[in-house]
């Protein structure tokens, strides 16, 4: 009867420690910006941001199979990143699992630019992308509400 208790137990624990750590990382994916986007691969995604606020981008892959996203070439000047990007395992308890890579900017000053990504092995020299996903970035004054 006691090891009948102690599964339970051990399983409660298990389960409440996993909640936790899921909860962790959903917010993880928000943490440090304004608004969240969706970053479509193989395509070009618009986005519009007020001067002085940040947009965390999200772009999706698989950190077991050695590819990641990174930035290729510069940043356009009204644009500053936010620390470095880092992956989002949708599902934690899984090696290899599936998710998100984040990178966050934010707006400096009013401007229109694109920041371009490629999915490679950063690793393996002279590596091909076999992705690439773009960005095209507007900056503007935030109108204030007025009557």
């Amino acid at each position: 009867m006691f090891r009948l208790r102690r599964s339970h137990l051990s399983t409660l624990v298990l389960i409440s420690s996993a909640a936790a750590l899921s909860a962790c990382a959903s917010n993880s994916a928000s943490r440090g910006a304004d608004s969240v986007e969706a970053i479509h691969p193989d395509a070009v995604t618009e986005i519009s941001i007020n001067v002085g606020s940040s947009v965390a981008l999200m772009l999706p892959g698989n950190a077991g199979t050695g590819y990641e996203w990174v930035l290729a070439g510069d940043l356009p000047g009204f644009l500053r990143q936010r620390g470095v990007s880092e992956f989002v395992a949708k599902d934690i308890s899984k090696v290899g699992s599936q998710g998100d890579t984040r990178f966050v900017f934010e707006a400096m000053e009013t401007g229109e630019g694109a920041i371009r990504f490629h999915y490679l092995r950063s690793w393996k020299q002279d590596a091909k992308p076999a992705r690439w996903a773009e960005a095209d970035i507007t900056a503007i004054v935030a109108k204030s509400g007025g009557g």
